[in-house]
């Protein structure tokens, strides 16, 4: 079994990656896994640039046992901010795209303290076991804890929240760890459906609030989505993500696509 940060060692800019089938999810890969893998090869051309955020766009399915390739280019590099855009490639296909911005930190008169969000006790919530052709392959990897909106419940609920973390690892939790542990959690618009059906998520947009600084793997984050519009089978949902204690790391929003009725 290889772990994130197994593959995340190996991420550079065109080096060659095989992704084995405990990461799979459906017909294509765990999508917080390739964003990761695709970040991790834009971090190592920006040095010690803090992330400030990424948007990720999944083009086409990233399939297992197939070998892909980061591609990384510099858009542009200032004083203080540099935008860089990455694509993990496959058979000549771009099948994941992110943009993702860094900034250092500077003096500024506008200092705004963070809010902290109530989330009870860590690790508090149903578990969701790894059920071999029931869940996602790539569900043996992580440890999630569901306190609210569980899928193909028939649920009229608009969140989704929770506890996560990996479960296989002695590592610190960066911003490329928090970046493929995000995703682990199935669209909040599921709850809505009464059985399985096919969605993905079409673009990603994440912003990191404060530094990973002091994680460690084994720390449960919290999660909680907010379904704010879905019509024509899309989902647009927005998720804030906490320590243990509340701080807010980072906010998220998403385009998801849904297929529970076909012609």
């Amino acid at each position: 079994m290889t772990t994130l940060d197994d593959y995340l060692k190996k991420s550079s800019s065109n080096a060659t990656l095989e992704i084995g089938e405990d990461w799979a999810q459906g017909r294509t890969t765990f999508g917080g896994l390739s964003a990761a893998l695709t970040l991790a090869a834009i971090e190592r051309e920006a040095g010690d640039l803090p992330l400030r955020s990424l948007s990720v766009n999944f083009c086409a399915p990233l399939f297992v046992g197939e070998a892909c390739h980061p591609q990384v280019r510099l858009l542009r590099a200032g004083k203080s901010v540099a935008h860089y855009l990455g694509e993990l490639r496959q058979n000549d296909t771009c099948c994941t795209l992110v943009a993702a911005c860094f900034g250092a930190s500077r003096e500024s008169e506008v200092v705004i303290p963070a809010e902290r969000h109530p989330t009870g006790t860590p690790g508090e919530g149903m578990p969701i076991p790894y059920t071999e052709g029931i869940t996602p392959a790539f569900i043996q990897h992580v440890d999630l804890r569901y306190q609210e909106g569980l899928p193909y419940t028939g649920s009229r609920g608009k969140v989704v929240n929770g506890w996560m973390r990996f479960k296989h690892g002695d590592h610190a939790l960066t911003s490329t760890h928090l970046v493929g542990l995000i995703d682990v959690w199935p669209p909040a618009v599921l709850q809505h459906l009464s059985r399985p059906a096919p969605a993905a998520t079409v673009s990603w947009q994440l912003d990191l609030v404060n530094p990973t600084d002091g994680l460690r793997r084994e720390h449960w984050l919290h999660y909680e989505a907010v379904i704010r519009e879905a019509h024509g089978g899309y989902g647009h949902t927005e998720a804030r993500i906490c320590r243990e204690d509340g701080t807010v790391l980072a906010l998220s929003r998403q385009l998801v696509s849904v297929f529970d009725k076909r012609t």
